[in-house]
């Protein structure tokens, strides 16, 4: 699917946003503190842009994520910068009128990634890649599946993570007197603030790939589940904990296992499947199709925590 032109134009109107507050921090910069103030305004646009990236690659929560802060953030600025040329009897600063813009593109730009088409697009771009297909049935990379999922959520998060330390430092430091030196309260703070946010980073994706590296490959045939043989499986069931719900248009069950149930041993089999509506789907599409006629039982409302035994 062709990625469509709205979404070109919103990114690049959320570009165009953060260069105005850059521009409007300039006017208003009256720091002494100049190495360290620069180094903070790299790290915020670094933080920005890793997510801009995010949602150029159309990351769907990335881009849900960006709409909830636009519609939030954009809104305040506009009201804050009527307040203060209230307060000033009607004067207007250059950095206000920049603030203004800004906010004005977040909103735009919030719109535009709010439209069907765009939706559309993001989607398609996380649609469950294939394996080697054997010829009798279907391999599911459940790994890349994983991968792909819990990447994007844990981006998401460690972009909420670094915002809201920033915001705690830049709290910290509105509390502080003006002429502080380099070794206050709020420069230290920052600083651990920008290695517990690694150190969690490095830590999260190595997890991930760990989980992601023990699913490995679903493969369903004519002839068996994995290493399993349909003449050894008394059912087959998609099981899931939770309430179901259509979204957009797709219908989505949480915390989704693969349960089996075998004649020859006395504890049930489950694998636990990545987060992903469409995969599920794909996965009791193929079992509806080479499973023999009662084994596999469809979906089942789970009641239980029990953990999976593989």
């Amino acid at each position: 699917m062709q990625r469509p032109f709205a979404h070109k134009l919103a990114v690049g109107l959320l570009a165009v946003l953060w260069l105005g507050l850059i521009a409007g921090f300039v006017l208003v910069w009256r720091n002494d503190v100049v190495p360290f103030e620069i180094f903070v305004g790299v790290f915020w646009s670094a933080v920005w842009y890793f997510w801009l990236a995010r949602i150029w690659l159309g990351g769907p929560m990335a881009i849900g994520l960006m709409r909830k802060a636009l519609f939030t953030i954009c809104p305040i600025m506009i009201g804050a910068s009527a307040v203060a040329i209230g307060i000033t009897d009607g004067e207007v600063y250059p950095s206000q009128l920049i603030g203004v813009a800004a906010a004005l593109c977040g909103i735009a730009g919030g719109v535009l990634l709010s439209r069907g088409d765009v939706k559309r697009w993001s989607q398609s771009t996380v649609a469950v890649g294939m394996v080697r297909q054997p010829p009798d049935g279907t391999a599911f990379d459940l790994r890349a599946a994983a991968l792909r999922q819990n990447r994007g959520r844990f981006g998401c998060l460690m972009i909420v993570v670094t915002v809201f330390m920033l915001l705690v430092v830049g709290v910290i430091g509105a509390m502080l007197p003006a002429g502080r030196g380099m070794n206050a309260l709020d420069y230290t703070a920052f600083m651990v603030g920008v290695v517990l946010v690694v150190i969690i980073g490095i830590a999260g994706y190595i997890r991930i790939n760990l989980q992601a590296g023990a699913m490995g490959v679903l493969t369903i045939t004519e002839r068996h589940i994995n290493e399993h043989p349909w003449s050894r499986l008394r059912s087959v069931a998609l099981s899931y904990q939770g309430e179901a719900a259509v979204v957009d248009g797709v219908r989505r069950h949480p915390s989704v296992r693969l349960d089996l149930s075998l004649y020859d041993q006395p504890d049930e089999h489950s694998l636990t499947l990545p987060n992903d509506a469409i995969l599920h789907g794909s996965i009791a599409a193929a079992l509806a199709t080479h499973s023999p006629e009662g084994v596999f039982l469809g979906w089942v409302h789970r009641t239980d925590a029990t953990p999976p035994v593989r």
